[in-house]
């Protein structure tokens, strides 16, 4: 008779012994390279999103550099507006003041047309005008004060001083005033 022997002998059991082993060894090695893949796949997308942070960075810093130029064209255009100003708020000033004492001048002669009397003095500080003169009467000095109140040019008229001296042979008088000239 046969004999078959269904139960697992020293031999069968050191074959199974080295099949496990190997499948061990090629699940661990698998693992490893799977490992490996994984980590190069995500080193990879790292790099290439550093490459990318990058750029952007580059980008950025061109923009940068390009606002700070314009801030700067702005802030020397801010100046140049703030100087020409300043200019033409000079020069309308300057206008504005040059016609002042020839105007000043003007309105005073006319208050002395028909009178005898002549100024010496007559100086301009902003609208303030002081008025040195001479007179051959007193009266003369009365009717120039007059015209003065009497114009539309001037206002706050003050005779400071009238007193009488003499001239070579004449009798002269000295007067001294301050008016305000009308905007």
């Amino acid at each position: 008779m046969i004999r078959i022997n269904l139960l697992a002998g020293p031999g069968t059991k050191a074959v199974a012994g080295q099949w496990d082993l190997r499948v061990q060894a090629g699940g661990m090695l698998g693992l490893v390279m799977l490992a490996i893949g994984t980590c190069l796949v995500w080193n990879g997308m790292l790099n290439s999103e550093i490459e990318a942070k990058e750029l952007d960075k580059q980008t950025k810093t061109q923009e940068v550099a390009a606002l700070q130029q314009q801030v700067k064209q702005v802030g020397d255009f801010e100046k140049k507006k703030k100087l020409l100003e300043d200019k033409t708020r000079i020069i309308a000033q300057l206008e504005k003041s040059r016609g002042g004492p020839v105007r000043a001048l003007d309105y005073v002669s006319q208050s002395l047309e028909p009178l005898k009397l002549w100024l010496v003095k007559l100086n301009l500080v902003g609208t303030r005008i002081e008025v040195d003169g001479r007179a051959l009467t007193n009266n003369d000095i009365v009717a120039f004060v007059n015209n003065l109140r009497g114009s539309d040019y001037f206002s706050d008229i003050q005779l400071l001083e009238s007193r009488s001296g003499t001239q070579g042979q004449f009798t002269v008088y000295h007067f001294r005033m301050n008016l305000t000239l009308k905007g």
